[in-house]
């Protein structure tokens, strides 16, 4: 999550609720076929995801969650490419989280350990677009590394807010 989620804590409910209903199911093979909407695939595995494309989504991440299926998470859309820093204030379980760039390749790795103000990011990374959280861990246990490309469709009609 961004460091501007404090003043989002109340939202901590309904996101949980949207990581746990996004993550009903199997995850989609990767294949041939297109990635299906909210999942987002690696060559080695696949993570279904909650998207966070508003400011408020993107500032309250997934604050409050305690725990969450093995292979989900929750995908950041951005509007543009920049630096930014994410951090895990208020959020009480470990996770690990991806930038990517406008061509959906890693850029950034890191492990962000429970309820810190730590910054990861910012000024230590390249322009992103978009990132991703899941488990701590995940991305180790499946052979993601800088560099490896992902595969997602954002959902039709989705409304990416610029950052103000």
């Amino acid at each position: 999550m961004t460091p501007n989620s404090g003043r989002f804590r109340s939202r901590a409910l309904a996101t949980a609720a949207l990581v746990f209903s996004a993550c009903k199911g199997d995850a989609t093979p990767v294949g041939p076929s297109p990635v299906a909407a909210n999942t987002v695939a690696f060559t080695s595995a696949s993570v279904t995801v909650a998207i966070a494309s508003s400011v408020a989504s993107r500032e309250h991440g997934l604050m409050g969650v305690t725990r969450m299926a093995a292979d989900s998470g929750m995908l950041f859309v951005f509007a543009d490419d920049r630096q930014r820093a994410f951090w895990m204030k208020d959020t009480p379980m470990p996770l690990s989280i991806a930038f990517l760039d406008a061509s959906k390749k890693v850029i950034f790795l890191a492990d962000m350990p429970a309820n810190t103000t730590t910054l990861y990011g910012g000024l230590n990374a390249a322009q992103m677009r978009y990132a991703l959280e899941v488990n701590q861990g995940w991305f180790a246990s499946h052979g993601v590394a800088v560099g490896t490309y992902a595969t997602f469709t954002l959902p039709s009609g989705i409304v990416i807010q610029p950052d103000p």
